[in-house]
């Protein structure tokens, strides 16, 4: 593999952050391909005089609970930073072939509908994530949750696509997402959704199932890594390692397997078992995403992987996990779109349920913005929910402007593009939305949205 020492690699990044923190960079306040936050009408408008467009991102600081979208243009890539300096790595894929960034997953749509590398295809997306995360915590040396959400190679890895490099390790694995983000970072505490038994396989992808079972055999033989069962249900399974008594913060465990939480005080639903024959029949590996509710006093964010696809009830009839999952989880605040707001993800049903504010979907393909998906989370009719709300893609894809100039919901799709962050602060009163370039390593900001009330926030006097 073609990379620096650990050593050198995070001085260098130290050093890049050094200086573009520093830099103030000249851009354009208003686009026209997005909300326009200088328009007091606009309900996204900036309402903060300090707009920071034109700026170096200004990073974390205690008190402040970040999420951050990660752009490589190949995969799904998240890493939060919660109020007391508690860090999460929610994903990190590597997905495409050796001709990186220029054929597409799976060979069944066209080159050209690929997103773009980025910044560029000079290295794999795992090392770009480390240079990110290094600059936003140059002092970083353990990543306190490594969380795999699904066995997906855009969301984990991949196994069997080419990424051509291997630890040479005991068990060997390939280094790619987060395994390679492994090279840099020690990890706390993983989780995925097999662990201990890995006994709901999915025929789809084994090879990275095993792959990133290997990586975290090696890392707790050899790192002290700590493994634990995801506890669907369980309320701060994953929580503040370093002043949990300081902040108003949880975390909800919402589904597993096919196993959503019932709500407080009730069973939680296993669709599987309660429709057996799936057993047999459905081998979507979306259906058995991990998902979680973050809740920061007022504010709250859902994130749930891929869920999405179809079980059946004994007479063939749709039973809809996506819709049980969003009723479970209530209204929300920032959505990070199920499989990336593909067809068949984002039911009205689950829609309807969040209600969010925000919603932001990682790309790597022009069908993540699709067109359908996109209405129903923007529909304010007596269809859809009330209330202003902002789409934000991390790459509104070029082929997608065509079927974009006519649509009625467009004023609320930012189509700026980019490493998409969410702030919540003041004690999760209100947050932020910025989208940072992803086509350097600069973190300079583009545009921001907000700040904006938390829902549940008391009602200013």
């Amino acid at each position: 593999m073609n990379k620096l020492p650990r050593r050198d690699f995070l001085t260098a990044a130290a050093g890049l952050a050094a200086t573009t923190f520093g830099t103030v960079v000249d851009a354009p306040i208003a686009f026209a391909d997005c909300p326009d936050p200088n328009n007091p009408n606009d309900p996204n408008a900036i309402t903060d005089p300090d707009h920071e467009i034109g700026k170096p991102y200004v990073g974390w600081k205690e008190g402040d609970f970040d999420m951050h979208f990660i752009h490589t243009g190949v995969s799904e890539n998240c890493f939060h930073i919660l109020p007391d300096g508690t860090t999460i790595l929610l994903d990190c894929g590597d997905h495409n072939l050796k001709n990186f960034g220029k054929v597409s997953w799976n060979h069944t749509h066209k080159d050209e509908a690929a997103c773009a590398p980025m910044p560029d295809d000079s290295r794999r997306p795992g090392e770009w994530v480390a240079r990110y995360i290094s600059r936003l915590l140059p002092e970083l040396k353990t990543i306190d949750y490594a969380i795999a959400s699904h066995f997906h190679s855009d969301h984990v890895g991949a196994r069997n696509f080419g990424v051509g490099m291997t630890s040479d390790r005991d068990p060997n694995y390939m280094l790619g997402g987060i395994t390679q983000v492994g090279e840099y970072y020690r990890f706390g505490k993983a989780f995925d959704r097999g662990y201990p038994t890995y006994d709901r396989p999915t025929l789809y992808a084994p090879g990275e199932r095993e792959n990133l079972r290997n990586f975290f055999d090696y890392k707790e033989k050899t790192e002290g890594l700590l493994r634990e069962e995801f506890i669907v249900g369980a309320l701060d399974q994953i929580k503040l390692v370093h002043e949990p008594e300081k902040y108003d913060f949880h975390v909800r465990n919402l589904m597993k397997n096919g196993v959503v939480w019932g709500g407080e005080g009730k069973e939680n639903i296993d669709f599987f078992e309660l429709y057996p024959k799936n057993k047999e029949t459905n081998n979507n590996e979306n259906t058995r995403s991990m998902g979680n509710l973050f809740q920061y006093g007022a504010f709250r964010f859902y994130t749930g992987g891929d869920i999405s696809g179809e079980i059946f009830d004994e007479n063939g009839k749709d039973v809809d996990i996506e819709g049980a999952v969003g009723r479970v989880t209530g209204s929300v605040d920032v959505c990070k779109t199920n499989h990336h707001a593909s067809g068949g993800a984002m039911r009205r049903s689950f829609v309807n349920a969040v209600q969010a504010r925000v919603y932001i979907t990682c790309c790597w393909w022009m069908g993540h913005l699709n067109m359908g998906t996109s209405a129903t989370m923007l529909d304010e009719s007596e269809k859809g929910y009330p209330g202003p709300r902002v789409l934000c893609p991390t790459d509104p894809h070029p082929m997608n402007a065509e079927a974009l100039k006519d649509k009625p919901w467009r004023g609320k799709l930012c189509e700026r593009g980019g490493h998409v962050v969410v702030k919540a602060y003041d004690g999760g009163a209100k947050y932020k939305v910025y989208f940072l370039t992803a086509k350097d390593e600069s973190m300079n900001v583009e545009l921001v949205f907000g700040p904006f009330d938390s829902k549940g926030a008391a009602p200013q006097a």
